[in-house]
């Protein structure tokens, strides 16, 4: 027998563990501090993939991105219901070619009605100006994960004392961090294809720019570490994108390592110096008060550049990287009032400040979506997959069901079309194995973050 359907106040959905986790654990933190519940879950959880009807009612699900009706149909699937929903919209720096009207992160359908959070006021101005949203349903909060960078916090993370011997990186060398950018140099034709069909067959050049930029840089990383022993460069490669050419000079080369563990601002206080291309990872760095530089061998393909970086100082050659190295790079190569424009900092904290508004999003009846909105983002199924799942919410019928998937001698024909398509459930939940957390996991997080901030009130 199914457990009964979990009333729970926020239900939060991730997708990437190292971009996302630790922010839901502080958003949880705060929330279940002021009394309410919260539950967080991975995108592809083994008891949402399997789930016939709902486990849990949320009055408000948070998403990790919420474009259109697919996007919301891949994060609640079919595993809970909700009334409202708010979208952390972790992509809130888009790509210039992104900013028109009708692509793909400028929303539609359902994606045009949910709550959305923004990191600053330029974020906000593409969601009036290009996505047309109702500005009521725009919140400024500024990015949950810089709260780590403050004061409060900074005792979170690892002391590079505590984290090197974790992964035998030397103490007492220059250690510098490639936080990439790039996509695996090992994508499928299918993956490509379908990243193409979301925003344009332009997007196959800006994959031959990712791989021929990896590339450049890789051989400048190689270089700097065969003519010097007393440098380690520590490779983090962009989320859920580990690819063969990078592994390969970590074969060939002892001082360079490739480690997609942990956060990236877990690695940005520890290493000496950061390096990074087309990405916002520069301003976690910019936070964190660590030098960070951008190197750009190529012009980036046209419309895909990020206006943060589109202004600041580039690295284009392997001179020029080496002298930035031994600290001849000159200033911070992206002004500080461009950072500002885009990240809203102040004296309170975005995680205070997510927590009011969704306070205010949970109470205000005003929020929720219509009955109309609810029925309409789901794709319409054939009328045999909808007369299935009927049956199966019944829990008489869902056992007898169990059963007989479970039974070895039953070799129906549906019944082996089912196990089947459980199978490939099961498959696709492994596959997202280094994704997934646990309660002990997330309990673990919120106590490091709980003791951090009850010693910083102490300390006041």
């Amino acid at each position: 027998m199914r457990k009964q359907m979990q009333e729970v106040d926020f239900l939060m959905i991730y997708e990437h563990k190292v971009r996302e986790l630790e922010n839901m654990c502080l958003l949880k933190y705060e929330l279940e501090r002021r009394g309410y519940t919260v539950v967080i879950k991975h995108i592809e959880d083994e008891e949402a993939l399997n789930a016939v009807k709902p486990i849990y009612h949320a009055r408000v699900a948070v998403t990790m991105q919420c474009y259109q009706n697919a996007s919301l149909e891949w994060h609640t699937k079919d595993f809970v219901s909700f009334d409202k929903v708010i979208d952390m919209q972790w992509e809130n720096i888009v790509y210039p070619r992104d900013e028109g009207a009708g692509v793909f992160k400028n929303y539609t359908g359902i994606g045009r009605e949910v709550v959305r959070v923004s990191w600053g006021a330029a974020n906000k101005r593409r969601l009036l100006e290009a996505a047309h949203m109702d500005e009521r349903n725009i919140k400024v909060v500024g990015h949950v994960g810089m709260d780590f960078l403050r004061p409060q916090l900074r005792g979170y993370y690892m002391s590079r004392e505590e984290l090197f011997p974790l992964y035998d990186l030397p103490l007492d060398k220059k250690t510098l961090l490639f936080a990439s950018p790039f996509y695996a140099d090992n994508l499928s034709e299918e993956y490509i294809a379908g990243m193409c069909r979301k925003h344009g067959e332009e997007w196959r050049d800006y994959y031959d720019f990712m791989m021929r930029s990896e590339r450049t840089i890789l051989e400048w990383l190689e270089r700097l570490c065969r003519e010097r022993e007393d440098i380690v460069v520590v490779y983090r490669p962009h989320p859920g994108h580990i690819g063969r050419h990078m592994s390969e000079v970590a074969e060939r080369c002892a001082n360079f390592r490739v480690i997609s563990e942990r956060s990236v601002k877990q690695w940005i206080l520890t290493c000496d110096l950061v390096y990074t291309g087309n990405s916002s990872t520069i301003v976690e760095a910019f936070f964190a008060d660590k030098m960070c530089y951008l190197l750009f061998p190529y012009e980036v393909t046209e419309g895909y550049e990020l206006k943060l970086v589109s202004q600041g100082d580039k690295i284009r050659d392997y001179d020029a990287f080496r002298r930035s190295v031994m600290g001849e790079g000159g200033p911070f190569p992206i002004a500080k009032e461009a950072i500002n424009e885009i990240y809203l900092v102040d004296d309170t904290p975005s995680y205070i400040k997510f927590a009011d508004m969704a306070e205010e999003v949970l109470r205000d009846p005003s929020y929720a979506l219509t009955r109309k909105q609810l029925r309409s983002y789901k794709t319409k199924q054939p009328l045999g997959v909808r007369v299935q799942k009927l049956l199966q919410r019944q829990d008489w019928l869902y056992g007898r069901y169990r059963a007989a998937l479970e039974d070895e001698n039953c070799h129906n024909r549906w019944i082996l079309k089912q196990r089947e398509l459980r199978r490939q459930k099961a498959q696709a939940h492994h596959s997202f194995d280094i994704e997934s957390t646990s309660e002990e996991e997330i309990g673990a997080i919120i106590a490091r973050i709980e003791e951090q901030l009850q010693a910083w009130r102490e300390k006041k």
